[in-house]
């Protein structure tokens, strides 16, 4: 069997160059993944053990930096009282094709290490550490970690842990034949010795250390598992100590400084996959893999990826150290992580490297062969839009459903850019707790429920009633239907069944909100253009005179603590790098499901590069209110005046916007949120869906007298 490396570029290269060829390898390469996973994940460890690992020279890249990175999977483990996950192998798959891939990072395949499975064991990782990366780096040398695979706790038996436990790695042969978990300690020990040779670190941790309850009957998988049953909860307890400026903050110590660690989950949430593939991941992934107008730096790349988990989970990502350095040392890219046309008849077929959101119902935009760079997020450069009629996620069919009058024809070798995400992630699964459970649904309540939806048009489209392995979850307690979600908490509850059905096609749209990417070609960037803080309201209430408001700068990573009771806006101000004058509008995604429009009255406020604005007017002041410590989201969107969007009236059904006039990006826009997408004829037009940003942060109520 050919390695992974060679058989990936070999189907890439065959795609430029014969549509036939490309065909052939599409299918060639869809039967090497379908081989059982361990059998594709050995492949992978073993290759890049024997090319990469035991390699005593580095390679520099094309502009003449060297890059090395150790890459970790862990998903297959000895004790039977950790249990497997299929997605670390793959993500660790994914991870290396960002690096290594042709579209990628420069990362010479021979810098790169990958431990997969059995050979993800912690004395391997212990030793490449130190042999493959210690020993090899040099001053100003780009290193990266990353690792997917179980998270714990374990004691903390010196002191520099504020809760009183280590963070732990689990890896494949972790507690058995007397081997513990690889503590945070020894971690930060490793870390230690390669700072010492270079400050250039990324460090990235798709796992989690501590954990929330999940139903029985979820999809999602919890990469962490709890400390060892020698660990009770009063040794815990009585381990933990305030925190003192010596300890660490996350997973590295203050006295590391340049290191940037992105980790999958923080706050005490869990770390999750879904088929086989980390939320987490998926989000670097899609963040990481487009081009951008300008170097992209860890700081961006944190403010896009929050709402990207979000949309997916409800875990909460944590971004820790120098995060104003430019990603991965600054590659110029010129290519994103794209599909690509290989047929035009009798059939339109594409294909590419398995990315987030791509299956039946995602969109794409072509651009020609040629085109590079940010003009790729460019929709006026674009020769048509396709929908994505059938999907192995590897290649797939399409149709055109819109494209430019006089646009030139799609041709093999095009660029196939995506727009919008799958119809499944805009389809929220839901799950009627069984009728013989505590709080379950009975028969009659099953069947008004389903009535309802088959009476919300609106909701048909975004949600589905399944058995098992719903996202969300209805039960019945106390005269009243309750929404809880994955992670068991409830988020609202209602009377009548009516108001379920609408709150949950709320909850189905904030994850369609959350993933929508700009498009600004050269003229704007996602999180920079539009620049967003949350600011005190003018007049304040007597209970929120002691509180003390800590500003938080704009676009920050890190949520707006809000204390309770105290009274807030939303500002924004357009940034004087603004070529144009843009209308700005935005929404509040609350974790009850409700939505709240900027401004209020549904329509947008121009702003010129340079102004800024505070959404001030009646309705648009909150207060801030229990639930405590849980995250909600601010969106602000900026179109051209050219392009106007009531952003706040796409929350609204169908129905209420069925006389609204609508042109460009809100006419598609409605059309995904309706699933009307390309039932006719392709439309042919001077209307185009033309350039736009959007700008997100979230924000937390706390108690000050806690």
């Amino acid at each position: 069997m050919q390695d992974a490396d060679s058989f990936t570029n070999q189907y890439l290269g065959g795609i430029r160059q014969n549509p036939l060829y490309a065909a052939l390898i599409m299918l060639a390469f869809c039967l090497f993944l379908s081989i059982q996973p361990a059998h594709v994940h050995a492949a992978l460890g073993t290759t890049a053990l024997s090319k990469a690992c035991a390699a005593k020279n580095v390679t520099p890249s094309e502009d003449g930096l060297r890059r090395l990175a150790l890459i970790v999977g862990a998903g297959q483990y000895k004790s039977a009282k950790i249990p497997d996950l299929p997605g670390p192998p793959q993500d660790a798959r994914r991870f290396y094709q960002l690096l290594t891939g042709p579209n990628g990072y420069g990362f010479p395949k021979e810098n790169v290490c990958v431990l997969v499975d059995e050979a993800a064991t912690t004395a391997n990782f212990k030793r490449y550490f130190s042999n493959f990366l210690i020993e090899q780096a040099q001053p100003n040398d780009e290193v990266v970690i990353y690792y997917a695979g179980h998270g714990s706790q374990t004691r903390d038996r010196d002191g520099d842990e504020p809760d009183g436990m280590d963070e732990t790695f689990v890896f494949h042969d972790a507690r058995d034949s007397g081997i513990k978990d690889f503590t945070d300690d020894e971690f930060d020990e490793l870390l230690t010795r390669l700072h010492q040779k270079t400050s250039h670190i990324t460090v990235f941790l798709d796992s989690c250390n501590s954990g929330t309850a999940l139903r029985g009957d979820t999809e999602f998988l919890s990469r962490y598992i709890p400390p060892p049953e020698t660990e009770t909860t009063r040794e815990r307890s009585t381990a933990a100590k305030p925190a003192t400026n010596g300890q660490k903050t996350g997973w590295i110590s203050k006295s590391l400084p340049g290191i940037v660690v992105f980790t999958a989950a923080g706050d005490g949430t869990v770390a999750l996959e879904r088929n086989a593939r980390g939320i987490f991941t998926d989000a670097i992934l899609t963040t990481f893999g487009q081009v951008n107008a300008t170097q992209l730096t860890y700081a961006q790349a944190a403010r896009q990826i929050r709402p990207l988990v979000k949309a997916e989970s409800y875990q909460i990502p944590y971004f820790q150290g120098d995060l104003q350095r430019t990603v991965f040392a600054g590659v110029n890219r010129k290519l994103p992580l794209a599909w690509e046309i290989i047929e035009i008849a009798p059939q339109l077929k594409l294909g590419g490297f398995p990315l987030p959101g791509i299956d039946t119902g995602a969109e794409f935009r072509v651009y020609d062969g040629f085109v590079k760079g940010p003009d790729l997020q460019d929709p006026t450069k674009a020769k048509a839009v396709i929908i994505v009629e059938e999907s192995t996620r590897l290649n797939a069919t399409a149709r055109i459903i819109s494209r430019p009058a006089n646009a030139k024809p799609i041709r093999p070798g095009d660029l196939a850019i995506l727009s919008r995400p799958s119809d499944a992630q805009r389809t929220l699964k839901v799950t009627l707790r069984p009728h013989t459970e505590q709080g379950g649904i009975s028969a009659e309540q099953a069947s008004l429920i389903g009535a309802s939806l088959n009476q919300n048009q609106d909701a048909k489209n975004m949600i589905q009633l399944v058995e098992d392995n719903g996202i969300f979850e209805i039960s019945y307690e106390n005269d009243q239907y309750i929404v809880s979600g994955p992670e068991n908490r409830v988020r609202n509850r209602f009377a009548k069944a009516d108001g379920v059905i609408e709150n949950l096609r709320l909850h189905a749209l904030q994850r369609v909100l959350s993933t929508l990417r700009g498009e600004g070609g050269s003229l704007f960037e996602d999180q920079e253009t539009l620049q967003v803080q949350l600011v005190p309201a003018d007049k304040q209430d007597q209970c929120a005179q002691k509180a003390d408001w800590r500003q938080a700068p704009s676009n920050t990573v890190s949520a707006q603590e809000i204390p309770l009771c105290y009274k807030w806006n939303v500002k924004v101000k357009l940034s004087e790098k603004s070529p144009v004058r843009l209308l700005v509008g935005g929404l509040i995604l609350s974790t009850d499901g409700s939505i709240f429009g900027l401004p209020a009255d549904g329509t947008a406020i121009p702003l010129g590069p340079g102004e800024e604005a505070v959404f001030a007017a009646k309705g648009e002041t909150f207060i801030a209110s229990e639930p405590l410590n849980i995250e909600d989201q601010i969106v602000v969107f900026g179109t051209q005046e050219t392009n106007p969007v009531p952003w706040s009236l796409l929350t609204q059904s169908a129905v209420q916007r069925a006389g609204d006039t609508k042109s460009g990006l809100y006419k598609i826009l409605d059309q995904y949120l309706k699933g009307t997408r390309g039932v006719s004829q392709p439309v042919e037009t001077d209307d185009t869906d033309t350039a736009w940003t959007k700008s997100s942060i979230t924000m937390r109520v706390t108690d000050p007298g806690q």
